[in-house]
């Protein structure tokens, strides 16, 4: 098998996964989302909260560990459950479109999604 077949492969075994969802990563918690009662994401209010602070002090100049830090003050779990956050973590929430989420007026609506 050559280096295309074998990409090939790999991409197609990605899919499929995401298909029938036995991939890991189509289980994956998008954080400031809950999977509503129709199988769509729905804004969770609390979560979204935090989300925004994160991008607010991304956006200010803060380093991704001093964001961690302000986090585990502040006694906010990791998306894990953890009570420390980790510099990865925050790393993929600001770079994943699926957690940017945005005010509207009085509600919180989703943005964008991130779709494979």
């Amino acid at each position: 098998m050559n280096a295309i077949q074998k990409s090939e492969a790999i991409k197609n075994g990605l899919r499929k996964g995401f298909q029938d969802g036995s991939s890991k990563m189509a289980r994956r918690k998008c954080y400031g989302y809950e999977v509503g009662s129709d199988g769509e994401l729905v804004v969770n209010p609390d979560e979204a909260k935090v989300v925004c602070w994160i991008f607010e002090q991304y956006l200010a100049g803060d380093s991704l560990g001093k964001i961690a830090a302000g986090l585990e003050r502040q006694g906010i779990p990791s998306p894990t459950g953890r009570p420390k956050w980790n510099r990865e973590a925050i790393d993929k929430l600001l770079s994943n479109d699926c957690d940017i989420i945005g005010l509207n007026q009085q509600a919180l609506v989703p943005q964008a999604v991130a779709l494979i």
